[in-house]
């Protein structure tokens, strides 16, 4: 008996399920997120919310646009030999469509981290000095509503500022030189930067603003299929069973191993495992997709 029925059910809301429920809402469907962990954000909220993305709109309306050519030798060089070159394909034709699509449609305020370079410049092939990392705006977390308390900040990332601010004040290892007025200003306003402002920007405007119906401490626990294919979810809320049958597809958002004991040893081979991270990142989607038969690599 499925308690829900819809479209598209979007399982967790970090950067990817959060994008997922936007694009499929405003496809015309009906979508539901679900989120094991009791805020929403994802890994992602405890991050510095930076995002690259090679060929970028902003690049080019700086006038500076990214050189194709350039930016696919360093996506190789990345790879090391490792890519799958369709994957590699979506990340690189896609990546800048759906940060463009997101700015438009979804509200979601990029900006270019100033001379931030990527990580292997000059020295890889392909490299930038300035423009692939974007991160969003200051995020003013009153505009989430009832859902201010039920998104994640981040215990790791400088609380409050932007990027170009932390670089000005003397970059991480500067701690001293900060500005603790201004940040002290914005945390009692909970005016949000990094991590939590970009997870606050899609929130909004997937939750507040077009109204997805959306469940926290709502894990999944196993995909339901029938002939072959995923139909439905049963997840766990409230200590019962939840069952959502999805008409048109699952998404699974769900990322990382982190508090999975068995899964890190196994994949890593480390004696000892800690983590920044949520502990409900439990590799649910390596369980998840496995039990189906998926293949993993």
């Amino acid at each position: 008996m499925w308690h829900r029925e819809v479209d598209v059910v979007a399982i967790g809301s970090g950067l990817g399920g959060i994008t997922a429920a936007i694009a499929a809402h405003d496809a015309g469907g009906e979508v539901i997120l679900l989120e094991k962990a009791p805020k929403l954000g994802g890994v992602c909220a405890y991050s510095g919310g930076e995002v690259f993305v090679c060929m970028n709109h902003l690049m080019e309306a700086e006038g500076k646009p990214d050189d194709p050519v350039a930016a696919r030798a360093y996506l190789d060089f990345l790879a090391g030999g490792y890519a799958s070159v369709e994957h590699q394909d979506v990340l690189f034709e896609m990546g800048p469509v759906v940060a463009k699509w997101v700015a438009e449609n979804a509200g979601v305020q990029w900006q270019i981290i100033a001379d931030f370079p990527d990580y292997h410049y000059p020295h890889a092939p392909g490299t930038a000095a300035h423009g692939r990392y974007l991160e969003p705006a200051l995020f003013d977390a009153h505009m989430l509503g009832d859902w201010r308390k039920k998104s994640y900040t981040t215990p790791h990332m400088p609380p409050g500022i932007t990027h170009e601010e932390l670089f000005d004040w003397g970059g991480l290892a500067g701690m001293m030189s900060w500005d603790f007025a201004t940040m002290g200003a914005r945390i009692g306003k909970d005016i949000r930067g990094m991590g939590p402002a970009m997870m606050g920007w899609f929130i909004k405007n997937a939750v507040v603003d077009r109204g997805i119906e959306t469940h926290v401490s709502c894990g999944v626990e196993e995909l339901i299929s029938e002939g072959g294919k995923v139909v439905g979810v049963r997840a766990r809320r409230d200590g019962q069973d939840f069952f959502v049958r999805a008409r048109k597809g699952v998404v699974l958002a769900v990322g990382g191993y982190d508090w999975n004991e068995e899964m890190a040893r196994s994949f890593e081979g480390l004696p000892e495992w800690n983590s920044m991270c949520q502990p409900s990142v439990e590799g649910d989607n390596i369980v998840l997709g496995g039990e189906l038969g998926a293949a993993l690599a």
